[in-house]
């Protein structure tokens, strides 16, 4: 589930405004935490109470929210540079 949240930040970073793209990349978080929490990613190896496991999603979702501002950012810098004469 992280590949796919990770190209739903990228994607959002490149399509959204800034504010956009951070509520979206919540939102997938939510839905790739949800699905490998208790849906259909399931495995009896996810253990949802303990600490590694929130502390890794919550690495995932900084390293999603940095990538969406990023791009952002990056895509905006390019626009804004001027043409060398």
């Amino acid at each position: 589930m992280d590949i796919p949240f990770l190209i739903v930040a990228i994607a959002s970073g490149l399509l959204l405004s800034r504010g956009r793209a951070a509520v979206v990349t919540g939102v997938a978080w939510v839905v790739a935490l949800s699905m490998v929490a208790w849906g259909p990613a399931h495995s009896d190896g996810v253990h949802t109470h303990a600490v590694g496991f929130w502390g890794a999603w919550v690495a995932v979702l900084a390293l999603g929210l940095g990538l969406a501002v990023g791009v952002h950012y990056l895509r905006h810098r390019r626009r804004r540079v001027p043409a060398a004469r």
